[in-house]
């Protein structure tokens, strides 16, 4: 197997193609926009560089890795498709509906994989609540009340042209595929709330959204960037669920030892678990090399963009959304 990097403005990009080295999977290349950018994440990793696109994709390749700014992975992902490659894609998979069917029937039509980056189904925590849900001994859902906090990231993911918008953005996805995993409950109707911490701030870092969902099923979704700066990691990715017979509670981040060390001011998290983000990518290379379905299918990211979107619409129009 052999995989191209398209965009590295995303963190993740480093996350992936670690992942990637790691198990000896060859990677041919790297593109990106900003030719700054993209050769000093060529000489980290010792990749080669394309300041062209296509140049890159000409390359031979199983599949394409897609960690550019949000506003670009319609693009490269139909691009991808364009020459045959299967794609993973950074989240959102895209910034509306349409583009996001968009890729979907790309993928379909060069019968190609699309694979959708939410790694937090694959921790470990996520995986054994699972277990309990899909045995049915705590009987039907009845309630969420989740949270996916973090620190605002700057940069261009403040910059909505390149983000698609802030905190309602970035962290709505997160959860709501834990939800489609776990429970494949459909969202209904979505009332939400964005704010700004700072006047001057150009995306909202403050988020809330109530979600009805099919099955009668209430959920609440705390979106928000009010992390400090110091605060490790990006903050938590927790479900309350509240069934007929019993709770859980798990946080998707998994089981962890904080340590606050004085003489640096610093406060740092070590995760007992194999990363999430490793099991992803395992995932995804099974998949491609077993000729299995996609992990995290364009629908299960279609899920996610259309609460996303509404959301969104339903805070900026200040009324409740039907999907």
């Amino acid at each position: 197997m052999k995989v191209a990097i398209i965009g590295v403005a995303h963190m993740h990009a480093h996350s992936y193609v670690a992942e990637f080295q790691t198990r000896g999977i060859e990677v041919v290349g790297v593109y990106d926009r900003n030719p700054e950018l993209g050769q000093a994440f060529s000489q980290k990793y010792d990749i080669p560089f394309f300041t062209e696109l296509e140049a890159l994709l000409t390359l031979e390749s199983d599949s394409v890795n897609i960690c550019s700014e949000n506003a670009f992975h319609k693009e490269y992902a139909l691009k991808a498709f364009e020459y045959g490659k299967h794609v993973i894609v950074e989240k959102p998979m895209a910034l509306s509906t349409a583009d996001a069917e968009a890729m979907v029937a790309a993928g379909k039509a060069a019968v190609k994989l699309l694979v959708v980056a939410h790694p937090v189904r694959f921790a470990e925590p996520i995986q054994n609540v699972k277990k309990v849900i899909d045995s049915g001994q705590l009987g039907a859902l009845k309630l969420i009340n989740s949270s996916n906090h973090g620190k605002n990231p700057g940069g261009w993911f403040i910059d909505p042209e390149l983000s698609g918008g802030g905190a309602l953005i970035d962290h709505t996805v997160h959860i709501c595929d834990l939800v489609n995993y776990l429970f494949g409950i459909e969202p209904k109707e979505v009332y939400a709330y964005a704010g700004k911490s700072q006047a001057d701030l150009p995306v909202e870092d403050i988020g809330l959204i109530q979600l009805t969902m099919s099955e009668g099923v209430i959920m609440s979704l705390d979106t928000s960037w009010n992390r400090p700066a110091t605060y490790p990691v990006w903050g938590d990715a927790i479900l309350e669920l509240v069934f007929e017979k019993g709770q859980m509670t798990v946080d998707g981040f998994g089981r962890k030892l904080k340590i606050f060390d004085d003489l640096t001011g610093t406060v740092e998290e070590y995760f007992f678990e194999e990363s999430m983000d490793s099991r992803m990518i395992n995932a995804f290379i099974e998949a491609i090399e077993q000729d299995l379905p996609s992990p995290v299918s364009g629908e299960d990211g279609l899920y996610t963009v259309k609460i996303t979107e509404a959301a969104f619409k339903s805070a900026t129009d200040k009324k409740l959304i039907t999907i």
